[in-house]
């Protein structure tokens, strides 16, 4: 039996469907808050509703389950309330964590977040060995989560956490608003500097915890993964130009005008609260990296596939047009 939370999450629905193909023959059981409509999960899961953090609820979905997938998280980036979040993402994980032990679980696999690891600071991309500095209420929470499961003495349950870089894909409405930008945008206008991002597809997520079903790794073993490439954020508004066929130019501000601007710009947006640390190095031509280092999970793993990215790209703009989410853009 193979539990998962938060099976009708954007990455949930991915999953379920990828567990049913990949293990035909095996129970799979599904946590949802609210209950699911018939397309989301397919035929033949078994389907609990309710919250992960009530301990009965967990002792019930953990029972008899062999693997757990945990998903289930309160998200909403740009929240400031945490206490909610600290409930469900800290409480809820301790609980659902505990009741996995009890039940004899052979391996929970924690979906975490690379966010965890905080602001960009350098060019570097981040590492599972490198400190983390979460700041808002999620990022904080989920490293708060990790940290609880690793104080559980697990028994006989290996646990295994796996913290992916910036998802997307057919389901992500994250991505759409940006999209929507660069449909009207001909011309963009770039400091010297940028931030590098590593967009992952959710299929890649999906995949590397699909090679942790079939062979976990060591207990208390943490893995990033990110997806085909990492590469600076106006060099990804590009590819997702060309993708969407928009033809569009750049210029690239030189570190004399762009340094002094930035710097003003800086301290206005402070001053407003609106604060953007990032943009005054940018502007002064420097590089920080939001990526994710997974060379050791694809030396554990050399055969789990990467979904390239223009091909993800494309994907995901399809789904979006197809859901007419981008057809009201002139």
């Amino acid at each position: 039996m193979i539990l998962v939370t938060g099976a009708s999450g954007f990455v949930g629905r991915h999953m379920v469907r990828a567990l049913k193909r990949r293990f035909p023959t095996e129970p799979v059981r599904a946590l949802t808050r609210t209950k699911p409509s018939a397309e989301v999960l397919p035929e033949g899961v078994e389907i609990f509703i309710g919250a992960l953090e009530q301990s009965e609820l967990s002792a019930a979905v953990a029972q008899d389950a062999d693997v757990v997938i945990h998903l289930a998280a309160k998200v909403q980036p740009d929240s400031r309330e945490i206490t909610e979040m600290r409930r469900i993402n800290v409480e809820g994980t301790e609980k659902l964590y505990l009741a996995a032990i009890s039940a004899g679980c052979k391996t929970f696999l924690h979906v975490s977040s690379a966010g965890i690891y905080g602001p960009a600071r350098s060019p570097d991309p981040r590492r599972e060995q490198d400190v983390c500095i979460p700041v808002t209420p999620y990022q904080v929470t989920k490293w708060e989560a990790e940290q609880a499961l690793n104080q559980i003495d697990p028994l006989h349950t290996v646990l295994n956490i796996v913290r992916p870089g910036g998802m997307y894909g057919p389901g992500s409405y994250l991505e759409i608003p940006t999209y929507r930008k660069i449909l009207v945008q001909n011309l963009s206008i770039e400091p010297a500097g940028d931030v590098i991002v590593h967009p992952t597809h959710v299929r890649d997520v999906v995949d590397a915890v699909m090679a942790l079903i079939e062979h976990p790794a060591s207990h208390g073993m943490i893995l990033n993964v990110g997806g085909e490439r990492a590469l600076r954020v106006n060099d990804l508004h590009a590819l997702v130009a060309e993708t969407l066929g928009v033809r569009r130019k750049r210029i690239t501000l030189p570190i004399s005008i762009a340094g002094p601007v930035g710097g003003m710009a800086g301290a206005l947006f402070a001053f407003i609260g609106r604060p953007k640390p990032l943009l005054a190095p940018m502007c002064r031509g420097r590089l920080m990296s939001m990526a994710v280092d997974d060379s050791r999970f694809r030396q554990l793993y050399p055969t789990v596939p990467v979904v390239r990215l223009l091909d993800g790209l494309r994907e995901h703009i399809d789904w979006a047009r197809s859901q007419g989410l981008l057809s009201s853009v002139a």
